[in-house]
Formats: C-alpha cells, sequence, structure tokens
C-alpha cells in the first residue's frame, strides 16, 4: 500500500484541490524563475552553491511577491486566508506530485516557511536507499545532493 505523504497533516480537507493549488504554484513559480526580470533569484540561487542544471532539474521556483491565498480555495479547514511570501519556491515531489511547498526567503536563506497542506517531512532527496546524508534545512540538502545524486540520498529534517 502507498503511503499518504499527507496522514500526518489534519488541516487538508480536500487533497485533490490542494494538489491542484500546489502544481499550479509550482508551474508558474518555475516558470517565474525562467522568465523576465530573474536575475536576482538566479543569482540568490547560484551564490548558495547551486547550478542552473540541478535547479532546473529540482523544479525550483520565485515567488516575486507576497500574496494571501484563501484557505478554503486550496481545501484547507479555516477561515480567512494564509499568506505566500516572495522567496525560492521548492516543490516537494514525490512519485510525479508535488506533496509539499516550501518557500526559501533570500534574505534569511535558513528561513523556510511551509505552506499549509504540505507534507511537513522529514523530507527524502534521492531513493532513500544505500549511502543517505543528513541536513538540518532545505538549502543545505539540495546543495549536498547536486554534488552526486546518483550515489547517495539525503535526508531533510525541518525544524
Amino acid at each position: 500500500m502507498k503511503s499518504n505523504l499527507y496522514s500526518e497533516n489534519n488541516s487538508c480537507v480536500d487533497l485533490q484541490a490542494w494538489k491542484k493549488k500546489a502544481r499550479a504554484f509550482a508551474i508558474r513559480t518555475h516558470n517565474h524563475l525562467w522568465g523576465k526580470n530573474n536575475e536576482d533569484p538566479l543569482s540568490f540561487l547560484y551564490l548558495e552553491g547551486l547550478n542552473l542544471h540541478f535547479i532546473s532539474k529540482m523544479y525550483l521556483g520565485w515567488n516575486k511577491f507576497g500574496h494571501s491565498r484563501p484557505y478554503e480555495g486550496w481545501g484547507l479547514s479555516g477561515k480567512g486566508s494564509f499568506f505566500i511570501p516572495s522567496g525560492i519556491v521548492f516543490p516537494y515531489i514525490v512519485e510525479k506530485e508535488v506533496t509539499g511547498i516550501f518557500i526559501i526567503s533570500m534574505a534569511n536563506p535558513g528561513s523556510e516557511l511551509i505552506i499549509p497542506g504540505s507534507f511537513k517531512g522529514p523530507l527524502i532527496l534521492g531513493p532513500g536507499n544505500g549511502d543517505v546524508r543528513e541536513a538540518t534545512g532545505i538549502m543545505e540538502g539540495l546543495k549536498i545532493y547536486q554534488k552526486d545524486p546518483e550515489v547517495f540520498s539525503v535526508n531533510i529534517s525541518l525544524v
């Protein structure tokens, strides 16, 4: 039986709605990263130690402006809305499905925001077998995984 990556998250009341919104957000922000006026986020990622091929392979994106989104529209319980800040977007993709959306602050790369409804971890980059390295944040995990994704996996603990 396939494990349910959302089983810990009781705020997701309509999983299909969440998946649809998360996928659309990941695609839109990925296109923004590779579109016009993208020098700042690409420079940021490069200076953090990621190469362009890897950035694309991991489907990273850029949310240029912060904005509020209604809980109900994302299939989440609760009234009102939640805020998605500007920053680098890391979509956690498992078996070709977005299971988590994380925003990494460009002002403070150690600061990560988890979009409500996301799988909260630990996140595993790679096949999860063989040699496994540990990371305490997404940016650190990406840098480790980039070195040789064919040889080892990275287990990212979110704090």
